[in-house]
């Protein structure tokens, strides 16, 4: 290429960036393209970490019950859902993520100057460096454990922010008449679509089913908020209160895990992808792995985004996610 085109190409591939992160955040509320790896964590120590992020998300909920009752009147429970997800929501990433990240109260892999050289040399993207692979402009998400699954921080992302516009993707149905089961279905199809094209598989060449999950789950947690028979803070008396903690067991699935729930690849990443995968087939046998797949495998059960993706592979409009699996890389590896 030459020189004096390299600056275009540059600005050009900036523009994109911006535009499908804007696009991103108009939409479905996350920073495209930001990754994680489970694969690098195997084998490796982390303490579990619910107590410490339930702490943290429950102090966001009393610093919310205690805004709305400085303002001193009841609201629209809609209103206090968003209050809530603008109350740590940033530019581009979300402020519970940003803090687990950071805190030195969370256990996380990798973490530490030694861990974090070896991740680079490690990391399952790390062979993929186009300048177009918006995964790559943005810092990998660590491994955090909880109720005994391990997942990226990206996650609590989708559960506190993509989900919101899940969220009112259902409530919008929902006013118009449209029955629970469809609203729902509505919500999470448009949520799959916005994966596919701005978020995610479209821009970096992944599509995250983990992240699906995690948004899925994170649209009941906005529903039952304020709201239900069984709600986190309720309107009594004339004073806004905490009636039930927040709770990620209520919510984290082994499906959260990107070493259990295979991502789909486009055919330019896969390859790559799959030859740092490889590298883990001799883990599978390691006691952590092997415990800790066997305990994946007794809570499993098939999902709505499962359904959904089942419905799409079927259809051929997605790559049957099994061929992404690690026992099937592995397997053909072996042949």
């Amino acid at each position: 290429m030459p020189a004096s085109a390299r600056p275009r190409s540059a600005r050009f591939a900036v523009v994109l960036a911006v535009a499908a992160v804007f696009l991103g955040l108009g939409g479905a509320g996350a920073a495209p393209g930001l990754e994680t790896d489970q694969f690098f964590a195997w084998g490796r120590p982390l303490k579990d970490m619910t107590g410490v992020l339930n702490a943290r998300v429950n102090l966001e909920l009393e610093r919310l019950v205690a805004e709305l009752n400085r303002d001193g009147r009841d609201r629209p429970c809609q209103k206090v859902r968003f209050r809530f997800f603008k109350r740590h929501r940033m530019l581009f990433f979300d402020g519970f993520e940003t803090w687990s990240v950071n805190s030195p109260l969370v256990s996380r892999s990798p973490s530490g100057a030694d861990e974090m050289r070896e991740f680079k040399q490690h990391y399952l993207y790390g062979g993929t460096s186009s300048v177009f692979d918006t995964g790559r402009w943005m810092p990998p998400s660590p491994t955090v454990e909880v109720n005994g699954v391990r997942l990226g921080t990206d996650k609590l992302t989708h559960l506190l922010g993509t989900a919101w516009y899940y969220h009112r993707w259902y409530r919008k149905a929902r006013s118009r008449g449209v029955p629970l089961a469809e609203a729902e279905d509505r919500a999470v199809r448009r949520g799959l679509g916005h994966e596919i094209t701005i978020l995610g598989r479209a821009v970096s060449g992944v599509l995250s089913l983990a992240d699906l999950e995690a948004n899925y789950e994170g649209m009941w947690f906005y529903e039952h908020l304020c709201a239900g028979d069984d709600p986190n803070i309720v309107y009594d008396e004339g004073v806004w209160r905490l009636r039930r903690p927040f709770d990620l067991r209520d919510y984290v699935t082994p499906e959260w895990d990107e070493s259990y729930q295979p991502n789909i690849y486009i055919r330019r990443k896969w390859p790559k992808v799959r030859q740092r995968m490889l590298r883990y087939c001799r883990m599978l046998e390691h006691p952590q792995v092997r415990a800790m797949r066997e305990a994946y495998a007794e809570r499993d059960r098939v999902t709505e985004t499962e359904k959904l993706i089942e419905e799409m592979v079927v259809a051929g409009k997605l790559p049957d996610p099994s061929q992404f699996t690690i026992e099937s890389v592995c397997r053909e590896a072996a042949d």
